[in-house]
């Protein structure tokens, strides 16, 4: 322990003057090279030694003002550097907290830079819109490093790990995060790392960000992933009575009564449906209203698979069932953007065919549209490409309105039979 007289620290390792010291040694922490020093609430005798350092003739008011040049002067040192010496041997080592801070930047822009680099290949994966990569990437920095950098970029590189399998193929999502993460709930709504995954599925789709059960079940749903086997389902009407039972036989009445069945995942899974044989055809529409109305006329055509918007994973593993034999489907949406993006979406990862989906068929209703919209702001939304007809978005776009599959249900079904 050092005393008054010790050379190594001098007056300053008086006991009166340790609010001077602190201070010191929290300025000189923080990375500054201070000026001028405020000592607050010093008692009497603080304030005396505080007279005798420096040679005043009147003991100093509350809070007193201290100039560190003087400082320095007084304690016969040469620089501020000897001072920060002199107070590390009376306190310890002092931090440079500046530096800190200024390295703990540099670290967290280094993350987001890398987070960059990483996810540039894996973005076009999850379904286009490039531009909204630095969007997520900005969203990302917004929520800050999360625990720290290394932890933080621990967790991004598990949501990357994520992403690089993406789309699945109907894997359940405690099947995912198993194999990926070996956890099955890693996951599981509400968890960060699954909060970082949805936002870019989101982001990269256009689609409405995770705020509550069901959106978090469509964005999985839209990369090929099963938050749960009894949650997805698909809407049908007028399916094949050949699967096992006791599906077969449920499905056969439904069938003969005209009525539309909903099915489960875990259902198509356990009894798989025929496929239909080559040359047989079945049908998939955007909206629920076709199927009831196909049912309010006593259906006896051909299947009739609703995708409900956004398909699930039930949709795509009907589609795929129907179609492994030979046989073909044929799908339809609303002529706006979200059904353009169905309707690419379900070509590509379910192999259907797009059916009155041409600009020919666009043109040919538009005009009965326009007139029942006259005045009505477009709701088009920005169109995505239509490799099946790149002539469709610019017919859509001189026009400047939607066409939705309710205005087209008579015609549309009576094609089907």
């Amino acid at each position: 322990m050092t005393s008054p007289g010790d050379p190594a620290t001098g007056p300053l390792s008086r006991r009166e003057l340790a609010p001077l010291v602190d201070e010191l040694a929290r300025r000189l922490g923080d990375g500054d090279v201070p000026v001028v020093l405020t000592l607050r609430n010093m008692d009497s005798g603080a304030r005396q030694a505080l007279a005798d350092l420096f040679g005043l003739d009147r003991v100093p008011a509350s809070p007193a003002r201290v100039r560190v040049s003087r400082l320095v002067q007084v304690l016969r040192l040469e620089s501020v550097d000897e001072l920060r010496a002199l107070v590390e041997t009376l306190r310890g080592p002092l931090p440079d907290r500046r530096a800190d801070r200024l390295a703990d930047r540099e670290e967290r822009e280094g993350l987001w830079g890398w987070l960059a680099s990483e996810s540039a290949p894996l973005w076009p994966a999850l379904g286009g819109l490039a531009d909204n990569r630095s969007v997520w990437i900005e969203r990302m920095r917004s929520q800050g490093a999360r625990g720290g950098v290394v932890v933080h970029r621990q967790r991004l590189d598990r949501a990357l790990r994520v992403i690089r399998a993406l789309p699945a193929e109907g894997v359940p999502l405690a099947v995912l995060a198993n194999d990926l993460l070996g956890d099955p709930h890693a996951l599981d709504q509400g968890r960060r790392l699954a909060a970082i995954v949805l936002d870019a599925v989101a982001l990269s789709s256009g689609a409405p960000l995770a705020t509550n059960a069901e959106t978090t079940r469509h964005l999985w749903e839209s990369v090929g992933v099963a938050p749960d086997p009894l949650s997805s389902t698909v809407l049908a009407l007028g399916l094949a009575a050949d699967a096992p039972p006791p599906l077969g036989p449920w499905l056969a009445a439904a069938s003969a009564a005209g009525e539309p069945v909903v099915l489960t995942l875990a259902q198509l899974r356990r009894w798989p449906l025929a496929p239909l044989a080559p040359g047989q055809t079945a049908y998939v529409v955007e909206n629920p209203s076709l199927v009831a109305e196909a049912a309010r006329r006593g259906w006896c055509g051909p299947p009739v698979i609703c995708s409900a918007g956004r398909p699930t994973v039930a949709v795509v593993s009907l589609i795929r069932q129907l179609a492994a034999g030979g046989g073909s489907v044929r799908q339809h949406a609303d002529f706006d953007a979200a059904g353009l993006a169905i309707t690419a979406w379900l070509a590509e990862r379910a192999g259907t065919t797009p059916w009155r989906m041409k600009a020919a068929d666009y043109l040919a209703a538009a005009p009965a549209a326009a007139d029942e919209r006259r005045g009505e702001p477009s709701v088009l939304g920005v169109l995505p490409s239509t490799p099946w007809d790149p002539l469709l978005p610019g017919a859509m776009a001189e026009w400047g309105i939607p066409v939705y599959e309710e205005e087209l249900r008579t015609d549309l079904l009576d094609a089907m039979v």
